[in-house]
């Protein structure tokens, strides 16, 4: 093709940057390293998902509520990322048209701040687990002949004694001196 006056002067084929890639294939090739971290993202929500922290979820209804839809949010923008950034990583389009760099570019960035919502939802989820228990623990007390009692350690005992709180209601008082083992268990 010739340039005006000069009919030695011809255009470039295609436009290209400074290292001779295109910069379709250098978004797409950037897509395709953003597409594999999303799996990874995609599959630690899932994971996340299946994991259970103990037989009863810690903390109010409110909070297992906040953790649920954080969770689903996470999961839903993960995909939505995941579309995204493969529409750049591996565009269908015309073969006869030049790719729109500019929305490829603009796509790829909306996924990978979409990644990184999700990837923040669910470690927003995953705070619930750190809610702190309501129950005391009970402790199992043994003193030097074999003798047990089980219950929860109660405040307030005199220097030298444990007051220890039975499932029946009674208060124990076990002087410390005659303590042989104290060990926590999960009931009574």
């Amino acid at each position: 093709m010739t340039v005006g006056m000069f009919p030695d002067a011809t255009l470039p084929a295609a436009p290209s940057t400074a290292d001779g890639a295109d910069p379709a294939a250098r978004l797409s090739e950037s897509a395709r390293g953003w597409h594999g971290i999303q799996l990874g993202v995609l599959g630690f929500i899932g994971f996340c998902g299946v994991l259970k922290m103990g037989a009863e979820a810690p903390g109010p209804d409110w909070l297992q509520w906040t953790a649920t839809a954080s969770t689903v949010g996470a999961f839903v923008m993960a995909l939505w990322s995941i579309m995204q950034v493969g529409k750049v990583a591996w565009p269908v389009e015309d073969p006869s048209g030049a790719p729109d760099t500019a929305a490829m570019s603009g796509q790829l960035r909306s996924g990978i701040r979409t990644t990184i919502v999700s990837v923040a939802l669910m470690a927003l989820a995953g705070l619930s687990a750190w809610w702190p228990s309501e129950s005391a623990a009970s402790v199992e007390v043994s003193d030097g002949n074999g003798v047990t009692a089980c219950g929860v350690v109660t405040e307030g005992a005199p220097q030298g004694t444990l007051w220890l709180t039975t499932a029946d209601g009674q208060t124990l008082p076990i002087r410390l001196a005659a303590v042989a083992s104290v060990r926590p268990v999960t009931s009574c």
